[in-house]
C-alpha cells in the first residue's frame, strides 16, 4: 500500500468517502445487533482497569477474543465513553477495510477503474456502514484478514503473519490461517518462512494461557461457548434441527448479505483455478518448459487469483460446517460481511478475465452485476431500516425501565433482551435471564417471587422461554402480572411487553 505523492490527493478522496458515513454512522446509528452492548460493557470495564492501574493479563479472559475490546479500552481511557469509543474504533477498521479492498483489487486487475468500483461497492455498502458503525468484531476482523491476503499478495510474509495473528486475537475462526498463509507460500515459493509460522501460532498459545491463568482451565473459553450454544438450543427447539423454512431463510441472509454477484464470480474464479491446477503444480516444480508457454501464462493467471479464492472458499467452508454441525444454527447478515469483502477484489476479477476472454459479454455483464449489486444493497437497507424500528421499540421499554425502577432496592428484572439490559443503564446483577428459569408456566411465576422481580420484560420472540410461556400475553394479561406497556413494530416486528410482578415480597419504589 506504498502512497507517493501523486497519489495523495486519490487516496484522500477513498478516505472521505469511506469515513464520512461510517464515523457519522458511529454517532447516531444504533449499534446493528444485541452483542454490540456486551462488548460495550467489556470496553468500560476494561477502561476502568486501565486508568486506575489495577489491571492484569487475566482481566482479558471472557466469552470472547480480547483484541477489540481491549484496542477500544485504550482509546477510551482519555475520554470515558466506552459506548462511542468502541463504535469509532469499528468506523475506523471499517474504512480500512475499504481502502484493503481498493489496494487488493488494484494489485490484482492492475486496472484503476475496476478497483475503484470494488472499492465504491464496499464504501457506499449499507450493511457494512450499519455494521462499521457498531462496538463489534466482525468489521475489525474483516480488516485484519484484509491486510493479511494484501501482504500474502505482496509476498511480504512477516507482515501478512502478523495481521492474522492480530485476526486470530480477534476471532477464533482466523486460527485457521495458521495453515492457510503458510500453504500459500509454499505454493508460491516452494518454502514456508518459520518466523511467520511462529507468529501465527502466537494467538492460540496466548489465549490457552490466559485461560488456564484466569480458570484452571485451558479451553475454559470453549466450554463456555458450548454450554451457551446448548442453553440456546435448549431454549429454543425452533432452531435445534433443521427446517425448510429456516434453511431457506439462512441462505437468502447469506446471499444477500454476501451478494449474489459476489458469490457467483468467486465460484466461477475457484473454477478456472480448480482447471489450471496442475499446470500450477508443475509450474511450482519449476517445470515451465514442460506446460508450454500459453500454460505458463494461465497458470500465472491462476498463480495470481489462488490466495483471494483459499481466503475467500475457507471462510465460506468454515461457516458452512459450522453451519451443518448445528454449532451455528442461524446465519445471521453480519456472517456475510467478511466473504463480502474478501470476494470484491475477485470479482473484479473475474469481469476483467471474462471480459478479455469474452468481450461481447462485457456490456451485458457489467449490467448484470450493477443490477444485482444494486438489489442486494436495496434488501440490505431495508432490512437496516428495520433493525432502527426495532431499536427504537427496545429504547422505549428501556427508558421507562430507568426512570421507574430504583438499582439501590433488592428488587431485579426479568429481561432476556440484552439490548434493552444495556439502553436502561441499570446494573447487570439486578437483571435475571431465562438461563436458570423454569420452562412451565406455574413454576416460573414462582421463580420470579424468590428472586424479588419487580419487572417482567416479555420480549415476543419465537422461541424464547417466556413467548412459550405466555402465548396469549397481546389478548389477556397473565395473572400475577399488571401490563405497564407494549412497545411495538411492524417492520422487522417486533413485540415487547412490559409487566409489573404483583406480588408481596417485591420492593416497590
Amino acid at each position: 500500500m506504498h502512497i507517493t505523492r501523486n497519489d495523495r490527493g486519490p487516496w484522500l478522496v477513498l478516505v472521505l468517502l469511506s469515513a464520512i458515513p461510517r464515523i457519522l454512522g458511529a454517532f447516531f446509528l444504533p449499534n446493528a445487533f444485541g452483542d454490540a452492548y456486551v462488548y460495550i460493557q467489556e470496553i468500560g470495564t476494561l477502561t476502568t482497569k486501565l486508568s486506575t492501574g489495577v489491571f492484569r493479563l487475566t482481566d482479558l479472559f471472557g466469552f470472547w477474543l480480547p483484541l477489540y475490546q481491549f484496542l477500544s479500552a485504550v482509546v477510551n481511557v482519555p475520554f470515558k465513553n466506552g459506548f462511542y469509543s468502541g463504535k469509532l474504533v469499528a468506523a475506523l477498521f471499517g474504512v480500512g477495510s475499504c481502502l484493503c479492498v481498493y489496494s487488493i483489487s488494484f494489485r490484482l486487475t492492475a486496472n484503476r477503474t475496476a478497483a475503484l468500483l470494488t472499492f465504491l461497492l464496499i464504501a457506499l455498502n449499507p450493511l457494512h456502514i450499519f455494521y462499521s458503525a457498531s462496538a463489534m468484531t466482525d468489521v475489525p476482523h474483516a480488516f485484519f484478514v484484509l491486510a493479511a491476503l494484501y501482504f500474502v499478495l505482496s509476498g511480504n510474509w512477516i507482515v501478512a503473519a502478523v495481521f492474522g495473528a492480530l485476526a486470530g486475537f480477534t476471532r477464533v475462526k482466523s486460527w485457521m490461517l495458521i495453515a492457510l498463509i503458510p500453504l500459500i507460500q509454499l505454493t508460491r515459493e516452494r518454502r514456508i518462512s518459520v518466523i511467520a509460522l511462529l507468529i501465527l501460532i502466537v494467538p492460540p498459545l496466548f489465549w490457552f494461557y490466559i485461560s488456564w491463568k484466569a480458570t484452571g482451565n485451558w479451553l475454559a473459553c470453549f466450554v463456555q461457548r458450548q454450554e451457551y450454544h446448548d442453553w440456546l438450543l435448549r431454549m429454543n427447539p425452533s432452531i435445534a434441527q433443521f427446517s425448510a423454512r429456516q434453511i431457506l431463510k439462512d441462505v437468502a441472509t447469506l446471499l444477500v448479505s454476501s451478494d449474489v454477484a459476489v458469490l457467483i464470480a468467486c465460484f466461477v474464479a475457484l473454477w478456472f483455478v480448480v482447471l489450471h491446477l496442475p499446470q500450477i503444480v508443475k509450474r511450482s516444480n519449476n517445470s515451465d518448459e514442460a506446460i508450454g508457454a500459453t500454460g505458463a501464462q494461465a497458470s500465472s493467471l491462476a498463480l495470481s487469483i489462488l490466495a483471494p479464492v483459499l481466503f475467500f472458499f475457507a471462510f465460506l467452508g468454515l461457516l458452512f460446517v459450522a453451519y451443518l454441525t448445528h454449532q451455528q444454527p442461524i446465519i445471521f447478515p453480519r456472517y456475510g460481511l467478511i466473504l463480502f469483502s474478501l470476494g470484491l477484489p475477485i470479482l473484479g476479477w473475474t469481469f476483467l478475465k471474462i471480459s478479455k476472454d469474452k468481450p461481447r459479454l462485457a456490456r451485458r455483464l457489467m449490467i448484470s452485476i450493477i443490477a444485482i449489486c444494486v438489489f442486494d444493497a436495496s434488501v440490505q437497507f431495508v432490512g437496516a431500516v428495520g433493525t432502527l424500528n426495532q431499536y427504537h421499540a427496545q429504547r422505549t421499554v428501556a427508558d421507562y425501565l430507568r426512570g421507574h425502577f430504583d438499582p439501590k432496592s433488592s428488587a431485579r428484572i426479568f429481561c432476556d433482551d440484552g439490548t434493552v439490559r444495556v439502553l436502561s443503564g441499570i446494573p447487570e446483577e439486578r437483571f435475571v435471564t431465562s438461563a436458570n428459569a423454569p420452562n412451565d408456566r406455574e413454576t416460573f411465576l414462582n421463580f420470579l417471587d424468590q428472586n424479588n422481580v419487580e419487572y417482567l420484560v416479555l420480549f415476543k420472540r419465537g422461541g424464547s422461554p417466556p413467548s412459550r410461556l405466555f402465548p396469549d400475553a397481546e389478548s389477556s394479561e397473565p395473572e400475577s402480572l399488571d401490563l405497564i406497556m407494549h412497545s411495538s413494530t411492524d417492520f422487522l416486528p417486533t413485540d415487547i411487553w412490559l409487566y409489573r410482578v404483583r406480588h408481596g415480597a417485591v420492593a416497590r419504589p
